[in-house]
This record gives C-alpha cells, sequence and structure tokens, in this order.
C-alpha cells in the first residue's frame, strides 16, 4: 500500500518558517552551536578538530555510552543512533513488522506510528483517547479487549502529541504486563521524556521496565537541539535492534560526526540544558493558565504534567483548519490544527519556547477581534 503524505510535516513544510510567531511548536527552546561548545572546556578546540570520515553505523561508542546514562537497565550495546526519530520508526516497523499483523496505536498519534504499519500491509487499530472532562483518558481495559492472538506490537506515545497525556507508572505496569504476557512488542515514542513538570510524574523508559520493548529517543524535544539530527532507539530485545540495524544500511548508514560530537556534549549536560527548558514551559503555563480562563466560553484545555504540549478543544462551531488559517493569514501565528490528526474540533499548542509571552498575546489578539463579542 502506498504510504500517506505526512499531513503535519507538510503543514509545517508549508508554514513553519513563514508564520512570525508559533503558539503550537513540540520542541523546546534551542540552542547556538557556541553554546552548547560552551558547555564543556576546551569542547571547541576539539570540535574543530573533528574528523570528518564516516562514523559506525550504531553511533559513534562515547555518544552510546551517553545516551545509555538516561537509562537503568540500557547499556551502550543495547542502542542504535539514527537521523532524527522520524528514521528510526520507519526502519523499525519495516525490519520488524509484516502484512497482516496486527499494530494497535495510540491515537490520535504522531502519524508515523500509524501510516508506517498501514503502508506495509498491516491491520493498524485505534487505542483512541476519550475525555472525562477536560482530561484525556487511555482505558487500559480498552487496550486489553483490542488484543487477539495477531497482535505483533503496541505503539505508544507519552508524553502524548498531541494530547499531553501521560502515563501513570501503575498504567504502565499494566501495559507492561498484558504486553509480556502475549510476547508483544511495545514501541514507545518517548521523544518528550526527561521533561516532567515534577519528579513525580517521573517515568521509567519502557526499555528499563519490558524486555521486548523499545524506546525511542531524540535530541530534538525535550534538549531543544532538532538541528542536530540525532536520535535513537534502545532495547534490550537484540533481534529487534539487529533488524533496523540491517535495514540502517539502506538509508542513512551513519551519522554526521559533527551532530554526533554535539549531541555528546548535550547529553553529558543534560541536567543544564532541561532544567532551562523546564523553567521555560513553568515560565509559560500561567500565561496558558490566564488565557484560557479568560476565554472559557470559547475553549477548554487539559492542563498536562510533562512534556511541552497540549490540546485545546474549541466550544463554538467553527472548522479547526479554516480557524487556523484565519489566524495565520490575520496575525501571522501559526496553531495546528486538530484535523492534521483526524481529530477535529481543536488545536495543538507549546509552551517550550521562550517566544510564547509575545506569540500568544498576537493570538488573543486575534480571538478577540473574531470570536468575542460576535
Amino acid at each position: 500500500m502506498k504510504i500517506q503524505p505526512f499531513k503535519l510535516e507538510r503543514y509545517y513544510t508549508l508554514h513553519e518558517f513563514t508564520a512570525k510567531y508559533s503558539i503550537c511548536n513540540s520542541d523546546c527552546e534551542s540552542m547556538t552551536i557556541k553554546e552548547v561548545l560552551d558547555l564543556e572546556e576546551g569542547a571547541s578546540e576539539r570540535f574543530h578538530n573533528q574528523w570528518l570520515g564516516y562514523t559506525e553505523t550504531a553511533g559513534h561508542p562515547e555518544l552510546r555510552r551517553d545516551i545509555a546514562n538516561i537509562y537503568t537497565e540500557i547499556t551502550p550495546n543495547d542502542l542504535l543512533v539514527f537521523t532524527g526519530a522520524q528514521e528510526p520508526i520507519y526502519l523499525f516497523a519495516h525490519a520488524n513488522l509484516e502484512a497482516q499483523d496486527e499494530v494497535i496505536v495510540q491515537t490520535p498519534c504522531y502519524q508515523s506510528l500509524w501510516s508506517v504499519p498501514e503502508s506495509l500491509g498491516c491491520k493498524v487499530l485505534p487505542w483512541e483517547v476519550r475525555y472525562e472532562g477536560n482530561e484525556p483518558i487511555f482505558d487500559i481495559e480498552d487496550l486489553k479487549k483490542m488484543l487477539t492472538p495477531r497482535t505483533k506490537a503496541i505503539l505508544l506515545n507519552t508524553p502524548h502529541n498531541p494530547t499531553g497525556f501521560h502515563f501513570s507508572k501503575a498504567a504502565q505496569a499494566a501495559i507492561i504486563d498484558l504486553a509480556r504476557a502475549a510476547n508483544i512488542i511495545i514501541f514507545a515514542d518517548e521523544v518528550y521524556r526527561e521533561l516532567e513538570h515534577h519528579p513525580d510524574y517521573t517515568l521509567p523508559a519502557f526499555a528499563d521496565m519490558y524486555e521486548n520493548a523499545v524506546s525511542l529517543g531524540v535530541m530534538s524535544k525535550s534538549y531543544g537541539l532538532p538541528g542536530l539530527r540525532i536520535g535513537w532507539i534502545a532495547t534490550r530485545n537484540k533481534n529487534i535492534l539487529e533488524n533496523v540495524a540491517i535495514m540502517k544500511e539502506y538509508t542513512t548508514i551513519c551519522n554526521a560526526a559533527p551532530s554526533e560530537f554535539l549531541a555528546g556534549i548535550a547529553l553529558r549536560n543534560r541536567k543544564h540544558i532541561l532544567a532551562r527548558n523546564l523553567q521555560i514551559v513553568k515560565n509559560n503555563l500561567p500565561l496558558y493558565d490566564d488565557f484560557f480562563n479568560k476565554y472559557a466560553d470559547l475553549f477548554s484545555w487539559y492542563k498536562p504534567n510533562a512534556g511541552p504540549i497540549a490540546f485545546a478543544k474549541m466550544r463554538f462551531d467553527t472548522d479547526d483548519m479554516s480557524f487556523a488559517q484565519r489566524a495565520l493569514k490575520e496575525k501571522k501565528v501559526l496553531i495546528l490544527p486538530g484535523e492534521i490528526y483526524d481529530y477535529k474540533g481543536g488545536f495543538r499548542i507549546g509552551f517550550g519556547r521562550k517566544a510564547i509571552p509575545k506569540a500568544l498575546a498576537k493570538f488573543e489578539e486575534f480571538v478577540v477581534e473574531n470570536l468575542v463579542g460576535v
């Protein structure tokens, strides 16, 4: 089956770099190369002496060591490094799933988690979000009822894009119990991990907790370094890892040496970067609180406890895509309509960037001029 166009990435391709303001980006505040190099003494000189030959297909051993420090059970040999997060999602599916396999995907979702297995001929089943008041819920009993002898994998994302939902430790354990009993693979998109708003919400990596789990990580989101294009998968299942490694030799083969060097510095200093980005999140959340309280007749939202994104629902009868297009045209403000996720009636917001106060003020101008008192 031909793979479907990636609606979210197409939307960003068209609008991300032409919009003057944005309240929907899912990454945190980025850094310059100089700022990254300044995190370690002598890093600048080492960077200028970086050899620009081929790198190891699995990723530089030192980088895999630095990534392994994020986990408790994962070793450097349990890791593969990739170009961003999209490549490992694509290669995991191609390397480990077959036509007619049943795959369960948390929905709404980042589209490649659904579209790539679908393109392979898998039967893709949605584990759909439901709301209790303003709070998104993924019911474990619903998941349990979906499992069949043909279930090959459960594809998860926590903190969840776009709702901001985050599993509890009890829910995580329950999902792992279901998967382990039936020898089902869990592929866990954890690109927003380590940006929990309070330590109480910290969740262990699925790959640390379950031998057949694959944890996906990336430098783009919590660390705010998408320009490095460095991502990875972690798993203790050697067959899964080897299958993906073989596939990688047909795509990027290896990663950019300068990016691996800079990613290593960032990871060795990740606590500093995470503290900075978490403070930005905490500065921006009250602004959204005030906004949604002020316009409670127009919008509702779930304030998440982890990650840099959330989902706002619209309480008025307007198509979310046309609403987003009007905001872009009239105020040059970018929002991400729910239609992009096949989940109409709202829009995704982000709060990991320093420019949010000015962008939200512009969006409020649009709301006042078009919705208040109309």
